[in-house]
């Protein structure tokens, strides 16, 4: 049976209907498998330092209508089977369980989902194989419980706000505590250094959007542990989406001899799999004979028969959104496949097409891979190998060795008994560096792109700044000779082991070409403007200084990518907009060259800031000469595309100072044919009669920062604050508010994506906690609460800084107040407040090193030398 599927980790390059499918490296996959792990006597305590259900139901079938937990006591009997848990916003860590009783042997399955309807789900809102990620890649694991006592689960569950027990057998269990070992810091938004607070609790809320985002996707070093257990046996394995050797990305029709020992279910291993670009390659799965002692009641027999070798092709064996995989195959094997015996497992692949397995000798299968439907493509034989495991699988390989086909001569040999050089060539060692994810879910890999909004969400928030920088330093420890930095990097990978399989194509359809300058080239903008705005909110420069040639080298090679004809840059496959000549991108450039100039200028580099600004300038003038539509009043998508337009291109041609104030107004006033749903699509390319189409929060931060910066004094002849504050009270409103509508999708977090009616873009498989969609946590403090830094190198680490409490007036506000962590020994608090008689009374603390300007209106009033300012003003 052949099973077409659709998962993919669309990236969808905005104003293009093309959808490049990036996968980096392997998938994180986690699965329940053994009873207990640790001390079971002991009933321990977690309570203190743990994520803990906020509310519990038990019933028949999962139900959202939870009541307070209180004093937990929580009992599963046939006739009540199921518990829900609302931990009431995303959760990240290690499952655990305190078993109070438990009646004979009783088997439980666990379900974890960020959406409340993923407990209805077979596979609860995954599998989720995209990126290795130290995290389970399933979303449903299952136990069989003895006795009472403590165990976890040994692979952690990314995100996740709800969570249900289902009991699967007869018996009755007693928990007398469940909750999360937390894998990222336990914290109190309400109580993280920068806030925000106004008289509407929505926008209150939709500020913790995002911090709750960063919160739950950034980590320290060292806290998502390794995923594989290796020792003198060899090494064992939990089911979980196949680690792969970075060794072997470039191979091509060899043959792969291992020995296999199944404890439970099966074990999986992979071949041909690239490890990124995209990260699908040939899935093979050995099921054991599934013996009722060791079978767990939910086995999907259908899916996994027992004694039988499944042959599938894409991320996963079956259909995951947006991830293409294919179901090509199930062989019966021709003996009983036991458990806890050893068998060497045989896989040929040769002439480029033909695929064999054999089990201890004897031949399972030789197909010819042609002969197989896989979407119109071919099925590469180039790439690398690895092991994992379905759904609640586990065991043990050891002796993995590698032949050439055509002439047998060994290239690789491993006992798999080394655990120090096996985890990191394998991808699973824990996280090497404090860094930040895309999300905690998926796809949990470092995004340079993505990092855009985490960097500023981070700074008017949690100010860990230690995250921001050990991300940056994690790409720049991977940045090739020319400059180019990782589009995505995965965390479990060391660029002293990895770095030519990443950087080379890592044995997929690139293979062989420098693929971070092809894949999400504008990525590289994106990164750059990321370490900068770091250093502007925090004027952090030593970093600067540290780091600066390799950003120097980075910007050298996106300098090099000016078309000497057009003068603009020509890039490979981008994100914001077209490649060639498009506005977006070359609006992005302008910026993140005016920025690398200040930083410059900053670190006394005043060479490069000279050019750099030079550069800035001349590509800007460029940009309105050929870009320029006066008749619409927008920027052309690009040159080959001049009647259309996007949204990115209005956020960046604003933000970058490249449009005057007029051509921001006018761009502006075109937005509204964007409109579409809660928010605006990517461009007039996009089919609003398309119901798959989403909007994206990520590109809708953009426009939101391009149309506040719009209130400021300097524009408020071309665009009323009213107008900003309507439309931009509006848009937060409605899209981001979406992700606060309903309890059953609302997890805390920002999302990735949003559908046109308002649900979460990507059905179950949608990232509910993406800090690339939080903008709104920086943009309301610096714009509603009124409180940002100074224009340009003046305010640095908030050195000068601006009070402007325009925009949250004219959204009909009555108080606000907002705080931030200068650079210069303190924060930076404002708190204002309308009385009944019209009059704004306003109190600003500030550290002695710093000064301000209140501004309203007309009226200005330049703020120094002491570290308490209090104004009052009436309001005409």
């Amino acid at each position: 049976m052949m099973v077409c599927i659709t998962v993919v980790n669309l990236i969808m390059y905005s104003q293009s209907s093309f959808c490049f499918y990036v996968i980096l490296a392997t998938v994180f996959t986690f699965t329940s498998v053994v009873a207990y792990k640790g001390d079971s006597s002991e009933n321990k305590d977690n309570s203190q330092k743990s994520f803990t259900p906020k509310g519990i139901a038990l019933g028949k079938a999962p139900s959202s209508n939870t009541a307070q937990a209180g004093s937990f006591q929580l009992q599963l009997t046939p006739s009540t089977p199921v518990a829900t848990l609302d931990y009431g916003s995303e959760v990240a860590g290690y499952p655990f369980f305190n078993v109070a009783s438990a009646t004979g042997s009783v088997q439980i399955e666990i379900k974890y989902s960020e959406e409340f309807s993923g407990l209805f789900s077979n596979f609860s809102d995954g599998p989720v194989p995209f990126n290795i990620g130290l995290s389970n890649s399933y979303r449903v694991e299952t136990f069989q419980v003895t006795k009472s006592g403590y165990f976890d689960a040994f692979i952690l569950q990314g995100g996740q706000r709800w969570q249900s027990i289902r009991l699967l057998t007869q018996g009755t269990i007693q928990f007398s505590s469940i909750g999360f070992i937390p894998s990222v810091s336990n914290v109190d938004i309400d109580q993280v250094p920068g806030q925000f607070s106004c008289d509407d609790d929505k926008l209150n809320r939709i500020w913790r959007l995002g911090a709750k985002a960063a919160s739950m996707s950034c980590f320290d070093q060292g806290s998502q542990k390794t995923i594989w257990q290796v020792n003198s046996t060899g090494t064992s394995l939990h089911g979980m989406r196949s680690g792969l050797s970075a060794r072997g990305a470039f191979l091509k029709d060899y043959t792969l001899e291992f020995d296999a020992y199944i404890e439970r279910g099966g074990i999986g291993w992979v071949v041909a799999h690239p490890l990124a670009s995209p990260a699908k390659g040939i899935q093979l799965n050995l099921i054991g004979s599934l013996p009722p002692a060791t079978r767990f009641v939910n086995t999907n027999t259908s899916l996994t028969p027992p004694n039988s070798i499944v042959l599938g092709y894409g991320y996963s064996i079956v259909n995951v959104t947006t991830l293409t995989s294919y179901h090509l195959d199930t062989f019966e094997t021709p003996f009983s496949i036991q458990e806890n015996t050893w068998y060497k497992i045989r896989t040929v692949l040769t002439g480029s097409q033909y695929l064999a397995v054999s089990v201890s000798g004897t031949e399972v299968f030789n197909v010819s891979l042609a002969s197989y439907y896989t979407g119109g493509g071919t099925i590469p034989t180039r790439g690398s190998f690895g092991f994992g495991g379905w759904q609640d699988q586990s065991g043990t390989i050891k002796n993995v060795t590698v032949f050439d086909t055509s002439n047998g001569t060994t290239i690789y040999s491993n006992s798999m008994t080394d655990s120090v050089s096996i985890i990191a060539e394998y991808g699973v060692h824990s996280n090497y560096a404090p860094i930040c994810l895309d999300g905690p879910k998926r796809d949990r890999l470092a995004w340079l792109g993505d990092f855009y909004h985490t960097v500023r969400v981070i700074g008017a928030s949690t100010t860990r700044y230690d995250f921001i920088r050990g991300t940056l330093s994690f790409f720049l420890g991977w940045q090739t000779p020319s400059g180019l930095l990782p589009y995505a990097i995965p965390i479990s990978y060391s660029p002293s082991d990895a770095y030519s399989a990443f950087a080379n194509g890592a044995g997929g359809q690139l293979f062989g070409y420098e693929v971070w300058g092809l894949i999400l080239a504008d990525y590289q903008i994106l990164g750059l403007l990321s370490f900068t705005n770091y250093i502007a909110i925090s004027n952090d420069l030593d970093y600067a200084r540290t780091t600066w040639p390799k950003w120097q080298l980075q910007i050298g090679w996106i300098l090099r990518q000016v078309n000497s004809t057009t003068g603009l840059i020509d890039l490979g496959n981008t994100f914001l907009g077209p490649a060639m000549g498009g506005s977006a991108v070359n609006c992005a450039l302008v910026q993140a060259l005016n920025m690398s100039a200040q930083v410059a200028t900053a670190i006394n580099d005043t060479q490069s800031a000279s050019q750099y600004h030079t550069a800035a300038m001349t590509l800007a003038s460029t940009i309105n000469k050929n870009l320029w539509n006066p008749t619409l009043g927008v920027y052309a998508l690009a040159l080959d595309s001049p009647t259309d337009y996007s949204v990115s291109a209005c956020a960046f041609c604003i933000t970058s100072g490249t449009a005057s104030g007029d051509q921001a107004a006018a761009f502006l006033s075109a937005m509204q044919n964007l409109r579409l749903g809660p928010g605006y699509k990517d461009s007039t390319k996009v089919n609003s009669t398309d119901i798959t189409v989403n909007i994206s929060p990520n590109t809708n931060g953009f426009l939101l920062a391009a149309l506040l910066a719009q209130s400021s004094s300097a524009q408020r002849n071309s665009t009323s604050t009213s107008f900003v504050a309507g439309v931009s009270k509006e848009l937060l409103y409605s899209l981001w508010g979406a992700m606060l509508a309903d309890e059953k999708t609302s997890t805390g977090a920002s999302w990735e994506y949003v559908s046109v009616s308002s649900t979460p873009g990507l059905g179950l498989y949608t990232s509910l906690s993406h800090p690339w969609g939080g903008a709104p946590t920086y943009l309301l403090t610096e714009w509603v609460a009124g409180l940002r830094p100074a224009a340009g190198l003046a305010g640095f680490g908030y050195r000068n800084w601006v009070v402007d409490p325009s925009v949250g007036i004219a959204m009909g506000l009555k108080r606000a107040s907002g705080s931030i962590v200068s650079g210069f020994g303190g924060s930076v608090d404002v708190k204002w407040k309308i009385n009944d008689r019209n009059v704004l009374d306003v109190e600003i603390k500030a550290p002695a090193q710093t000064s301000g300007i209140f501004e309203l209106g007309a009226k200005r009033q330049v703020l120094i030398g002491k570290t308490t300012y209090r104004l009052r003003i009436v309001i005409e």
